[in-house]
């Protein structure tokens, strides 16, 4: 497969008062065409920042300091001025956002909102985009498609207006679509079925995905292969079925222990002690887990660690897997039973 997107070394910058803090560091992944890729990790560790890199959206505050954003090869998405980027965005790539009564404008109906995508990209008539509009919301489960265009966002339940933001981001069918957290307004039962609409459209219109959650259970359900970041690095990277099965890094284990399940009897629930470093606390040299990390060594706090490849398809960002840490060559752990997180993915 081929990569329809490239992101090289990306670092982004925040200015505080009068300094630059960096808050995304050295961030590199590809996405192949056709592809479900997910980026995970908790509040804080520059999910979002990616996404908005991407779209070429970043405050006035960010700055994109260093790397590349290639799309389809030869496009540096970062240097684009904002009119050369209007010509990609919603044409090309697309965005959920993940509160849509926010994404929506309460002042214009759903017709209207969803015709003006098609506006910008191309020349079709009134008539034609009546009919795409009516189609996109049948692909999208929405009953009465031609009743619902005209009624405004707070009119909706939050599962239709989410249905509705999904429907304006593939109405010109991108080749990949962003998704920030789709699901988190969301009950569950709605959650679920936002995820399965989702993949069946992506599927359709041979869309490529970069999911956006905290979640590991919406990763489970909708991707193919995985990106753990925290404090602005990735800190593992693999297939989905290898994380969830052996997860290397001791963040992606401590975030897989935090899960509690329907059969679980324990009183407590686990939690990753600490917090995500702020921008001003993050420092140039060492690991940024170190302060949480129950493995840490000295290693950790003075050096930065490497990316490793710990098996054929997984990449790990710690100094555990090199001949100075705690695990062996076979790559087993001290402190993670496998098995355990396998039943609690397994149908």
């Amino acid at each position: 497969m081929s990569n329809l997107l490239e992101i090289n070394n990306l670092s982004i910058d925040v200015k505080i008062e009068k300094s630059y803090y960096n808050i995304v560091h050295r961030l590199s992944l590809s996405i192949a065409k056709k592809q479900k890729y997910g980026i995970v990790g908790e509040s804080g560790s520059g999910k979002s920042l990616t996404s908005l890199a991407i779209m070429n959206l970043l405050a006035d505050s960010l700055s994109v300091s260093e790397g590349q954003i290639l799309f389809e090869g030869n496009q540096q998405l970062t240097t684009l001025s904002n009119k050369e980027m209007m010509k990609i965005r919603g044409k090309d790539i697309a965005i959920i956002f993940q509160e849509p009564m926010t994404a929506l404008d309460p002042i214009f109906t759903i017709e209207y909102q969803i015709s003006e995508v098609l506006k910008i990209h191309f020349n079709h008539s009134k008539k034609e985009m009546r009919k795409m509009v009516i189609s996109i919301l049948k692909d999208v489960g929405i009953p009465r498609p031609e009743s619902i265009m005209k009624s405004y966002p707070h009119e909706l339940s939050g599962g239709m207006r989410q249905r509705v933001v999904i429907a304006m981001a593939l109405i010109c069918k991108p080749k990949l679509l962003i998704a920030d957290e789709p699901t988190t307004a969301l009950d569950v039962t709605i959650q679920a079925q936002i995820l399965d609409l989702m993949n069946e459209l992506t599927e359709k219109y041979d869309t490529s995905i970069l999911m956006i959650t905290h979640d590991l259970g919406v990763i489970n359900e909708t991707c193919e292969r995985v990106a753990v970041m925290y404090a602005g690095e990735i800190v593992e990277e693999s297939s989905v079925d290898s994380l969830f099965s052996h997860p290397k890094h001791p963040y992606t284990q401590g975030l897989l222990k935090s899960i509690h399940t329907l059969g679980d009897r324990s009183e407590k629930l686990y939690s990753i002690p600490g917090n995500v470093p702020t921008p001003t606390q993050l420092k140039k040299n060492g690991c940024r887990f170190a302060s949480r990390c129950p493995h840490v060594m000295d290693i950790c706090k003075e050096e930065t660690p490497p990316y490793v490849e710990v098996s054929e398809d997984q990449v790990s960002k710690c100094w555990l897997h090199t001949e100075r840490g705690e695990y062996n060559e076979q790559g087993q752990t001290a402190s993670v039973e496998s098995e355990e997180y396998e039943k609690t993915f397994s149908d």
